[in-house]
């Protein structure tokens, strides 16, 4: 583990550091999942310099956080993130803090954080500094809030989605008394910025267990507080991510009423994801109706059919669908032509050939044309085309 660069880059950080008079030590995820014996890639270091003693000691750094006592040292091997300890004054919009305060205890910035397994430090020597139990939960597979967990959530209402996202990421339990915390906080979730929303479902919809975190928001209140309607928590016990998050979007749509897409915009989802999701559905809904023509294999990716294919076998056990998604690309490479830019004539050949002026019924003549083609009873070449248009053209 320790031989990733980043580690390495962390080490010598701390190394620099410590040989100065300073206190460092490796916080947060990276302890908590290398207790998890997961491989990790970002590694931060706090200590008790301020901002301005670390710059001092390293040659390339940039202000990535300066206000909040972080600066990313530009390490050969991989930047680092170092951060003050710090304690946080109130929050005043359930999301930061109005002030922080730059002090020279680990216990005191530990005190600050979120969840007891997030809570941990490793120093130089790899010992593990643990003060709020956070070893002891990972053991008991727990997200447990740091201190009063109704006080950390009205500091941050995030946390409370963050706990949730946590737990489908580790398959953990979230504790009593945190889950409790939820429930009465849940209306705060309002007061967090929708982009922030959706990278927590982002991490959710790629996380191992995603179920964990439906059956959480259903369950805990936020589902009022949340767009969407989450009541089908059960449907993500089959949902299998593949490292794409838009997936996961795709199929939370389905899952709305009517297929309702607004989730999407409400949570600020890009246009090319709102793209991809409009296409799933269609295809979903086109499989569902009675099956797919030569044209919806024509119209559609690969992915696209893929994944319509994978929820309707999920969702509709009766749907009419292909054998298996191999038969997918078979189907679609075995079309008479894979894209309109292969269609051997134009508009302006039918123009040419008929006489008449541009129109509506341009579009449907090379449709007309494409569907003819696809479904076998029409060759793709200019001769046969024109002969096949000036009969249709001329009744």
């Amino acid at each position: 583990m320790y031989e990733q660069k980043s580690w390495k880059a962390a080490f010598n950080v701390m190394e620099t550091l410590i040989n100065h008079g300073y206190e460092a030590v490796i916080v947060g995820g990276a302890v908590r999942d290398l207790l998890r014996g997961h491989l990790v890639h970002d590694v931060d270091v706090a200590t008790n310099a301020h901002p301005e003693e670390v710059k001092a000691l390293f040659s390339n750094t940039a202000d990535v956080g300066i206000a909040h006592g972080t600066v990313l040292v530009i390490h050969k091997l991989s930047p680092i993130e170092v951060t003050t300890y710090r304690t946080e004054g109130k929050y005043q919009d359930h999301r930061r803090p109005d002030e922080v305060k730059f002090v020279s205890s680990l216990s005191e910035d530990l005190k600050r954080r979120d969840f007891t397994i997030n809570a941990m430090a490793l120093t130089i020597h790899e010992e593990i500094i643990d003060l709020y139990g956070g070893k002891e939960d990972m053991e008991r597979r727990i997200i447990r809030a740091v201190g009063e967990p109704t006080k950390r959530f009205k500091e941050d209402a995030l946390r409370m989605l963050r706990a949730i996202r946590f737990s489908a990421q580790l398959g953990f339990q979230i504790e009593i008394n945190t889950l409790e915390a939820i429930k009465q906080q849940a209306e705060d979730i309002c007061f967090i910025a929708k982009e922030r929303l959706k990278q927590e479902f982002d991490k959710i919809f790629i996380s191992r267990y995603p179920k964990n975190a439906f059956l959480h928001i259903s369950n805990s209140s936020l589902s009022q507080f949340l767009p969407g309607d989450y009541s089908h928590y059960e449907a993500w016990g089959c949902f299998k991510p593949n490292g794409k998050s838009v997936k996961g979007w795709a199929f939370l749509t389905l899952l709305q009423p009517n297929h309702d897409a607004s989730i999407l915009s409400q949570l600020k989802c890009s246009n090319s994801e709102k793209k991809y999701v409009k296409a799933v559905v269609e295809a979903f809904q086109l499989l569902n109706d009675g099956g797919w023509t030569k044209r919806n294999y024509f119209d559609y990716d690969v992915d696209i059919l893929e994944t319509a294919y994978e929820f309707a076998c999920q969702l509709n056990k009766n749907v009419k669908a292909p054998a298996s998604q191999y038969d997918i690309v078979q189907i679609k490479s075995s079309l008479a032509i894979q894209s309109q830019q292969e269609l051997a004539v134009s508009g302006q050949d039918l123009i040419k050939w008929s006489g008449q002026r541009g129109g509506p019924w341009l579009k449907e003549m090379l449709n007309r044309i494409l569907n003819e083609i696809l479904e076998n009873r029409l060759s793709n070449s200019t001769e046969q085309i024109k002969e096949w248009f000036l009969r249709e053209h001329t009744h």
